[in-house]
């Protein structure tokens, strides 16, 4: 892979966790005051789509940077603090869940059956800002 390649497909990772971190930063603020599950559903859904898809593919690196809007700023962040704000969060919220809603969001989060069947219903539109 030439050095063009390399550098536009670290700037596609980069966006694809950048549009995730603010996604599920924004849903995360929503259960905070719903406390519905479907919420935390779709920010689980959305972390593995943007977030730790990418780390897998990429060769998760806790160094990289990139800029993601967090309330409304440009914020600076490392792919490890995208990790933290994102799935260190959502594990947080499921310890407090009863065990069959916490039993899904884990198999979301683990790529497992859960994530397929939420997957196939998405269109391909609904993924393109988090993925390939």
């Amino acid at each position: 892979m030439g050095i063009f390649s390399k550098l536009a497909s670290g700037a596609k990772d980069n966006q694809h966790i950048a549009n995730g971190v603010s996604a599920v930063l924004r849903a995360l603020d929503d259960y905070d005051q719903s406390k519905d599950d479907n919420v935390l559903i779709f920010a689980a859904y959305i972390t593995r789509l943007a977030i730790l898809d990418t780390f897998e593919k990429s060769g998760y690196n806790v160094a990289y940077i990139c800029y993601s809007n967090i309330n409304g700023k440009l914020t600076r962040i490392t792919w490890l603090q995208a990790s933290l704000m994102t799935y260190g969060r959502i594990t947080n919220y499921i310890e407090y869940l009863d065990s069959a809603t916490k039993e899904l969001i884990e198999s979301i989060l683990d790529r497992g059956e859960a994530f397929v069947i939420i997957d196939k219903k998405m269109s391909h539109d609904e993924k393109k800002p988090f993925t390939d």
